[in-house]
């Protein structure tokens, strides 16, 4: 009986124990991982600057022993103080939540015992697992594990969305700049207004060059731009969006309203399965895109692999840039159909928008299942209604500017700079030169021989230029059809904006008109100052040169690389205005979160 009546006491004091223990433990292992996350962030504070110094500088055999020496040591800190936090708080889903993090970490452990001497594998995995190059990669791959983390470092700044999407390309830009002033990254001589210049114009995906890319910078160089055309053209918010969403099980309510306001997206629902969708159609259409061109190369072309994957990102993008000196005009390409299709079948998939590629994603998916079905002898699946109206207006305008812009194309150039062409070129030359004019910059003829017609035809086009959600500038073609509709409204004396069955809002009307002079005003203020700094040149060509600067578009008749300082930093605003969006800057700096909710009587002003 009176060990009965211990036993409660004795499981009290067990459970006490129990807890202080788990307390204790608990402690112990806060102490430990916030060790464990400062020592992580130094190695990466060390192990940039060293592979910046290892990659894009001349090293002597003895420093680049040592940086190797360095790396491996990083390489074994970073690899535990990474999944130790998760194994010490059993957060096993850091590990094996999804398939990629389970293939780093599985790839990461081989490394580290590969390069430790603790296993030793047969020679197929020995190759892959050992040496400096896996473990750079381990290392990399570990920090990009970490995007979710940077995403909601992101998101807790308590700044304007518009304010964020800047500064992540100011980030990214000033990045570019200094990796293109590495020395192995250029030849001879490069001043940094030059390296800004370009990395300003990779980023923003507008191809203006004051050097000759070709020339001018190594494959290291190249390859930075075309890291820089990829990260511009697609956006560092949609990378770590993605990259956040892949490595992890969920993402916080902060991280998905910021993306909301970033992708102006109508729900949160599935919006990170969305930038997924984005990311996977990207690399799968370049990919295709840079096996065509690579298959219909000529042998002397050099770096054939880095020239097809180059300027398939370029086309998708919507950047124009080009490896060569005269860009597609260049002997042994300025012929060839293949290459010239395929960059103009990149250039409209890149340009009309993401939200029309998934809706013709949705479309084949269900006609597919279709059918099977019916092949099955069964019932065919419902599915239903949708009415994606932005997606349809940036379908009809992309046909309609496309077509038109080659048919007075055809009109303006047949007797001129295409007079010794036969019909067909001429209609691949006027086809191409209206895809290419909207956002992309890439040219496949001398366009310094075009016709004032022309010009002006290409400043309406490049005003224009590509669709919303996509990689390219300009105003946007729903912008320009909506604008179009509002006057043509008006003109017939209805109040209201409708366009099928849908009525637009007088938001959306304001946003059109807002963006109409904001552009124009922005362009007509970089062509004054032009015209200051730039006395020697034809007016017309400096009015196109903003355009094409505004547009993203890249094409040029001033030569930009003959510019003055103050010349060459009018095209950089005008460049990053237009990538950015003059709407989203000014929104971001001058937006205000007081709303008045009182209203008050309407007046008509007369204005004619």
């Amino acid at each position: 009986m009176k060990v009965k009546r211990n036993m409660p006491g004795i499981r009290e004091r067990m459970f006490k124990l129990l807890f202080v223990a788990g307390d204790r433990y608990r402690q112990l292992a806060g102490w430990i991982c916030d060790l464990c996350r400062f020592l992580l962030n130094l190695a990466y504070f060390l192990f940039i600057p060293g592979f910046i110094f290892y990659a894009g500088f001349g090293n002597s055999p003895e420093i680049i022993s040592g940086l190797k020496s360095a790396f491996r040591i990083l390489f074994i800190v970073i690899f535990f103080t990474n999944y130790i936090p998760g194994l010490l708080k059993f957060r096993f889903n850091k590990l094996f939540s999804k398939l990629p993090g389970a293939v780093i970490f599985l790839f990461s452990l081989g490394v580290l015992l590969s390069n430790t001497g603790i296993v030793s594998f047969g020679k197929p995995l020995h190759t892959v697992l050992n040496g400096n190059i896996p473990v750079i990669a381990a290392i990399f791959l570990i920090g990009i594990t970490e995007m979710p983390g940077l995403m909601r470092t992101i998101s807790s700044v308590k700044l304007h969305p518009g304010l964020i999407f800047s500064a992540s390309f100011i980030i990214i830009i000033l990045l570019g700049s200094g990796l293109l002033m590495m020395p192995k990254a250029h030849q001879g001589t490069l001043t940094y207004l030059n390296s800004l210049f370009t990395s300003v114009s990779a980023v923003c995906v507008t191809g203006l060059t004051v050097v000759d890319t070709g020339t001018a910078f190594t494959t290291l160089g190249k390859t930075i731009i075309l890291c820089l055309i990829q990260t511009g053209g697609l956006g560092i918010m949609t990378f770590t969006g993605f990259f956040g969403y892949v490595f992890t099980s969920a993402s916080s309510f902060r991280d998905r309203m910021l993306l909301k306001e970033l992708f102006t997206a109508e729900s949160m629902n599935n919006l990170l399965k969305l930038l997924t969708k984005i990311i996977m159609f990207t690399f799968l259409l370049e990919g295709a895109g840079a096996a065509i061109i690579y298959n219909s190369l000529p042998d002397k072309i050099p770096d054939r692999l880095l020239f097809s994957v180059f300027h398939s990102v370029s086309a998708f993008c919507n950047a124009g840039f080009s490896t060569l000196s005269m860009n597609l005009s260049s002997q042994g390409i300025t012929f060839n159909y293949p290459v010239q299709i395929t960059v103009a079948v990149l250039i409209v998939l890149g340009g009309i928008g993401f939200p029309v590629l998934l809706g013709l994603y949705s479309n084949f998916k269900h006609y597919t299942a279709v059918i099977a079905r019916r092949l099955q002898g069964r019932i065919n699946p419902i599915r239903p209604e949708r009415r994606n109206v932005p997606a349809r207006i940036a379908t009809y305008m992309t046909i309609i500017l496309i077509v038109a812009g080659a048919v007075f194309y055809f009109m303006f150039e047949s007797e001129t700079s295409m007079k010794d062409m036969d019909n067909g070129r001429k209609i691949i030359v006027s086809l191409f030169g209206s895809i290419s004019a909207r956002t992309a910059g890439f040219n496949i003829t001398d366009i310094s021989a075009w016709g004032y017609p022309t010009i002006f035809l290409m400043i309406f086009l490049m005003w224009i230029g590509a669709s919303p959600g996509s990689t390219g500038g300009g105003i946007k073609t729903t912008t320009f059809a909506l604008a179009f509709k509002t006057a043509w409204n008006y003109l017939r004396g209805r109040e209201t904006v409708r366009i099928g069955n849908r009525e637009i809002s007088n938001r959306t009307v304001a946003r059109v008109l807002t963006i109409i002079f904001l552009s124009l005003s922005v362009i007509s203020a970089g062509f004054a100052v032009l015209l200051i700094t730039e006395p020697g040149k034809d007016p017309v060509k400096l009015l196109f040169e903003c355009f094409s600067a505004f547009g993203t578009v890249g094409l040029s008749l001033a030569d930009s690389s003959t510019f003055t300082d103050s010349g060459k930093i009018v095209d950089i605003v005008l460049m990053f205005i237009g990538r950015v969006g003059p709407l989203t800057l000014l929104s971001g700096i001058l937006a205000t979160s007081h709303k008045r909710y009182a209203g008050y009587p309407e007046i008509d002003i007369v204005i004619n």
